[in-house]
């Protein structure tokens, strides 16, 4: 089993184990939208992103399998930013209009934005996007509204 250290503690993960996935087994939330473990792994919405020493950009946590003494953090102003901005992102795309959602106080999009947000929108109201409000798609009902574009 690889041992790495992920914010300053060594730990075990499975062989072939994404970070993400180690991440989780040992209590630490690194935030993302698209990773679900019984679906397969996307990594497109760059909620994960984490920094991996000697790898020069950011990495997506659930598409980096963990390898043998790899240092991670996923919690360092590097990251923070990096999260803070694609935040921003899937906020330019999402209506504010929280108060009246059926998902208010159970959404990740609040959630993180608590944690990792908390700014003034450097896009004003007026230029964020607006889309189709509902599209039946036969089994399901497609909100573009909602969509967080992950």
């Amino acid at each position: 089993m690889p041992k790495f250290i992920l914010n300053d503690q060594e730990v075990e993960a499975q062989p072939g184990q994404t970070i993400i996935q180690a991440a989780q087994d040992h209590g630490v939330e690194i935030p993302h939208y698209c990773y679900h473990a019984d679906l397969p792994i996307d990594g497109n919405c760059r909620m994960c992103l984490v920094e991996v020493e000697k790898m020069p950009k950011l990495t997506p946590a659930c598409t980096t399998v963990v390898s043998e003494g790899m240092v991670v953090r996923s919690a360092n102003e590097r990251v923070k930013t990096a999260v803070r901005g694609v935040l921003e992102f899937l906020l330019i795309n999402h209506p504010v209009d929280c108060p009246v959602c059926d998902q208010a106080g159970e959404c990740r999009l609040q959630d993180y934005y608590m944690v990792y947000g908390l700014h003034t929108s450097e896009i004003p109201q007026t230029l964020k996007v607006r889309k189709s409000k509902a599209v039946d798609l036969g089994p399901v009902m497609l909100d573009q509204e909602r969509c967080v574009e992950c």
